[in-house]
């Protein structure tokens, strides 16, 4: 007998996938059909795996193609409004629109060995896209020697043993877009081994895109006002530390002393990055508005700076 439907797994449409993928990077026009076509086969189907492949096939298709500006916020409404059983893929998607939001789409075509990378994305532990709490209650996505995150502790190794504090414009100069993208998703399959970088950018940016995308940033929303409010004093930011859940005060601690090591004279001498423009970058990542309106918004940013500027200059001098 046959394979029916239920039984077919995205694994045994490989050819089927890696078609539709390429078809979509080259056919702008097909993109958003095909995105409309994955919608409709997961809003109550009686099938629960045929959803659940349907909701996988869309967050695969994401790496290859993106919605077009017109779809896109009404596929994050759709993907929002997923049942609660679907908690986990619809996370996947999300995560994956974010991107989209953030990036350009990609020119060339989807290889084999990427596509069988990507299909084992959906049914791994989130590791770009989670909480914390969520990573650290995830045991091969922890060191339990230092209680830190693995990613974290191989980002920073590897930004060190590529010679980062030589490297001008570390954090503030973009890595090679596919480099990033390819190794991210390595790393999103559970391969954490970066031996194969030779750009210190790269690991930089991966940096920078796991705070980014953290569920919850490592200074709670909570405390946001008192961050901003007097941004310039020292014992205001170390007392905020203080509330701090001992998970992010442990993971900060950790990136903030790496973070003051770039400060030195000498190295700041080759990076040309002084404690403003690591500020700059990090203050985003490390603290987000609460607030929805972007004037708002924009009108904290320097307080934010200013928070984490005077926690770099804290621990330059533990």
């Amino acid at each position: 007998m046959g394979n029916s439907d239920e039984d077919v797994s995205l694994e045994d449409r490989f050819g089927d996938v890696l078609w539709l993928a390429n078809t979509g990077i080259h056919a702008q026009l097909m993109r958003d059909e095909a995105f409309c076509q994955l919608a409709k086969q997961v809003t109550g189907n009686p099938s629960p795996l045929a959803a659940e492949r349907g909701w996988a096939l869309m967050g695969v298709l994401l790496y290859a193609f993106h919605p077009s500006q017109v779809l896109l916020p009404h596929l994050e409404a759709f993907v929002d409004s997923a049942p609660a059983e679907m908690t986990v893929l619809r996370r996947f998607v999300r995560l994956q629109l974010a991107r989209a939001r953030r990036t350009g789409s990609r020119s060339a075509n989807m290889s084999t060995g990427e596509l069988r990378l990507i299909l084992t994305v959906p049914s791994r532990p989130l590791v770009f896209g989670a909480s914390l709490n969520e990573l650290m209650a995830t045991p091969e996505l922890v060191n339990p020697d230092s209680g830190l995150p693995r990613i974290l502790e191989c980002l920073v190794a590897r930004v060190v043993d590529l010679g980062g504090d030589y490297t001008e414009g570390l954090f503030r100069v973009s890595a090679d877009s596919d480099a990033v993208a390819m190794t991210r998703l390595r790393i999103e399959a559970g391969n954490l081994d970066l031996s194969h970088i030779r750009d210190p950018n790269v690991p930089a940016s991966l940096l920078k895109e796991w705070l980014r995308d953290l569920a919850e940033p490592l200074v709670p929303e909570s405390l946001y006002e008192r961050c901003v409010r007097a941004p310039n004093d020292p014992e205001t930011a170390m007392g905020v530390l203080t509330l701090l859940p001992p998970t992010a005060l442990h993971v900060l601690k950790y990136l903030l002393n790496f973070l003051a090591r770039l400060l030195r004279p000498e190295v700041q001498a080759r990076t040309r990055m002084d404690g403003n423009n690591l500020a700059l970058i990090f203050g985003p990542t490390l603290l987000r508005n609460p607030a929805s309106d972007l004037k708002d918004a924009f009108m904290t940013t320097s307080g934010e700076q200013a928070f984490v500027l005077t926690l770099l200059e804290a621990f330059k001098h533990p």
